[in-house]
């Protein structure tokens, strides 16, 4: 399976695309526009006499307001920087409008705006310009718009910022956050938080997907070694069906709680698999002390592991500065 199918497969699914809005191109923009109404549109454009075209995907969606006019999200994948990018996504653009004014049998149908976004996952930074004006070595005439205006929302998942990626709730950020991932061990830790983000069964399909676009994809154009060993421990842990004590101390929800509340109250939601079924769901855990030290002990290995400090903080719910202060301590 290569890069396109995979992100096919993904961005196929209408959470993921929303997530991928609302995330990493606006908030705002996603509170207008009603996800529910998702259409996946077809790709494949061939005009009389004309060399057949074909786009990655196009969904097109309602606005929240009732608004007539439609919007279409064009989304190309790229692992490789193509220079003539912009001048694809117009030539996409355009067919897409042609095919739009023939299919409308009322002849009455507004045309819809186009949101063109390109997510790229290549090791080099993206180069290639975005802006159309960008072509054009002479100033632009200020009197001029259109065409000049036309440009791509670009996602480069390699070199988006740290914070944005760690503050992104949706799904599609788990797939970047794999595609960023230095070595196994950090996947590791990534699929072990991701599998209790995403373990309702609605989710199944999805993390299966990631398993066979890791080992085909991610790992073998990375060369990280131990990818077999990885891929295995990923398939053994997907074929869990309760979430383990080990999975659970990543996000030590106990902790969090007494030290957010400074008292000796936390539960345990299980242990390993088949030792604590039936027994009781939770046990007071000491005094507060003792849920601050663990919370310690557990910032400690995530450090020695290569979490990043933001993320270290997020997860366990403290402040940056003493996940930094834990640092400079060991």
């Amino acid at each position: 399976m290569g890069h396109d199918s995979s992100y096919k497969k993904f961005f196929s699914r209408t959470d993921m695309v929303e997530s991928l809005v609302r995330d990493f191109i606006s908030g705002d923009l996603a509170d207008e526009l009603d996800f529910k109404t998702l259409k996946l549109m077809p790709t494949v454009f061939q005009k009389h006499g004309q060399t057949e075209r074909r786009g990655d995907l196009i969904w097109r969606l309602k606005w929240r307001d009732g608004s007539p006019c439609l919007l279409a999200i064009l989304l190309e994948f790229q692992s490789t920087i193509d220079k003539k990018m912009l001048c694809r996504l117009l030539e996409y653009a355009t067919l897409f409008l042609e095919q739009t004014l023939d299919d409308d049998k009322s002849k009455g149908l507004s045309l819809p705006q186009i949101l063109p976004i390109v997510l790229y996952n290549g090791a080099k930074p993206w180069s290639a310009p975005c802006v159309y004006n960008e072509l054009s070595e002479r100033e632009r005439l200020a009197y001029e718009r259109g065409i000049w205006d036309f440009k791509y929302h670009l996602i480069d998942i390699r070199h988006l910022e740290e914070s944005l990626v760690d503050k992104a709730k949706g799904i599609s950020a788990w797939i970047f956050r794999f595609e960023r991932a230095a070595n196994v061990q950090e996947m590791e830790r990534l699929w072990k938080v991701m599998f209790r983000a995403l373990k309702n069964p609605a989710y199944e399909n999805l993390r299966q997907e990631i398993i066979i676009w890791l080992e085909t994809c991610v790992l073998p154009v990375r060369k990280i070694s131990g990818a077999k060993i990885v891929v295995e421990r990923l398939k053994e842990e997907e074929k869990m069906t309760v979430v383990t004590a080990e999975m659970e101390d990543w996000t030590l929800p106990y902790i969090n709680q007494g030290i957010r509340q400074g008292h000796a109250e936390g539960r345990l939601e299980g242990e390993r698999i088949g030792e604590l079924r039936g027994r009781r769901e939770g046990e007071r855990i000491g005094e507060a002390k003792g849920i601050a030290e663990k919370a310690a002990q557990v910032i400690r290995q995530m450090i020695a592991e290569g979490f990043e400090d933001n993320l270290i903080a997020r997860l366990v719910s403290v402040p940056l500065s003493d996940v930094e202060k834990l640092r400079l301590q060991i």
